[in-house]
């Protein structure tokens, strides 16, 4: 009988991040990121998260002797080869990497997580379906629309002034020094992502300058991958060995992201 788990993963961003929507916004912006489609919130698409672990597996198993079975075995047979001898469809089920939590600045230190009610709720809620429920507090804004933190004086968050909620509680998932915001508040802040300016040079001349929307270094994602048969173990070492770079602009460092496997009680 083979093996099924559904396992939870922690994504935290250790430098800026752009992963391509292939849209704009026909302003300013030439590159946006990758939203979901009802909350509008940064998201991971399923396809460029498997497609990034696909060719970080493909790398570094390179001296494998069993590499491309594993290659295949997780996630199909690489179509763009046509494989006609390799499985039809991989072994393993990748999901969209959702956001947990966006950095925001502060006057009195560098950043703090920002979290909001429904983050939390919908990590929860599809936790639930997938058997792996994560154990995170249930936050709640209450009646006064201002963000909230669990110590320190006279903070302001970007625009905000914050109020001090001792119980609210931190935990793996989240880190330290998170602060919770209304629902519509940190949508707001979601919105406005940084932009930074992108040049083409030819022959040392600029030839061509966009800009590029990205998620920063410190933001927090959640997805979940449906496993089946062999090679998790080997799969789940790897993946949490060392920096995974997703989406574009690796060159010039972008796109680095750790990646944590998560239990259930943590």
């Amino acid at each position: 009988m083979e093996t099924i788990n559904r396992d939870a993963y922690l994504i935290t961003c250790m430098t800026n991040v752009h992963v391509g929507s292939g849209s704009t916004n026909f302003g300013v912006i030439d590159n946006l990121v990758q939203r979901d489609s009802i909350s509008e919130l940064p998201t991971i698409n399923a396809s460029s998260l498997k497609g990034a672990l696909r060719q970080f597996c493909d790398f570094h198993w390179k001296n494998d002797e069993n590499k491309q079975d594993k290659i295949n075995y997780i996630f199909g047979p690489d179509t763009s080869r046509n494989d006609k001898d390799s499985p039809g469809i991989g072994h393993y089920s990748f999901f969209n990497a959702d956001l947990l939590s966006l950095p925001v600045r502060s006057n009195k230190k560098p950043f703090y997580s920002a979290i909001s009610p429904y983050l939390i709720e919908h990590i929860k809620q599809k936790s639930k379906l997938f058997g792996q429920e994560i154990t995170l507090p249930k936050y709640e804004i209450g009646s006064d629309d201002s963000p909230k933190i669990n110590r320190g004086e006279n903070v302001k968050l970007e625009d905000y002034k914050a109020e001090i909620d001792e119980t609210l509680a931190e935990n793996d998932w989240l880190g330290k020094d998170i602060a919770l915001f209304p629902d519509d508040m940190l949508k707001r802040i979601a919105k406005k992502l940084p932009v930074i300016a992108r040049n083409k040079l030819e022959n040392g001349l600029s030839e061509n300058l966009w800009y590029e929307e990205i998620v920063p270094r410190e933001s927090r994602f959640v997805f979940f991958i449906h496993k089946e048969g062999k090679y998790q173990n080997d799969f789940d070492e790897l993946i949490e060995s060392e920096l995974l770079q997703i989406g574009a602009n690796a060159s010039v460092g972008m796109g680095y992201v750790k990646i944590k496997k998560m239990k259930a009680d943590e």
